[in-house]
């Protein structure tokens, strides 16, 4: 039996070619940053937030500790849906698809850490802070603490 190797080197060139080609990581988009700062008793954030993987930081800007926590709101409910429920002294859980995540900054501090999140287009988010100053203070979302985005795009 014989064998023609005359073109094996084109062969095992191809091959090798295809594998390095196939074997690469696929190009991702660098995430977007996007700074949040909290002050008191406000967030202060891009009124725009474009859809996909999005990195979340927070700043706090004021005289007492805030949190910056994020939860997704379940399509059609709006944030004062959400907000006249607490109010009422109910649980919003109900109204939420989930929390995304929480970060917490010592006064005009920025936190270590961050939400890597990927925000959905057609979607709306709550920011909220409920820390309170103490106990017999209001939380921080009741004094303003408190707002929401959506995102554009989706069905």
């Amino acid at each position: 039996m014989r064998y023609n190797v005359a073109g094996a080197p084109i062969v095992a060139a191809a091959v090798v070619l295809f594998t390095t080609i196939a074997c690469q990581p696929s190009p991702t988009s660098t995430p977007r940053e996007v700074l949040v700062r909290g002050a008191d008793y406000a967030f202060e954030l891009p009124d725009t937030l474009a859809p996909g993987t999005t990195i979340l930081r927070f700043q706090n800007t004021g005289k007492v500790a805030h949190e910056f926590g994020m939860a997704l709101l379940k399509p059609g409910i709006t944030l004062a849906q959400v907000l006249d429920v607490v109010r009422a002294g109910g649980s919003p859980d109900s109204l939420l698809d989930g929390t995304v995540g929480i970060l917490i900054a010592a006064p005009s501090a920025t936190t270590v850490g961050a939400l890597l999140v990927d925000l959905l287009p057609g979607r709306t988010y709550a920011m909220f802070c409920n820390f309170q100053d103490g106990p017999d203070k209001p939380p921080h979302s009741s004094l303003g603490m408190v707002t929401s985005r959506s995102i554009p795009g989706g069905p």
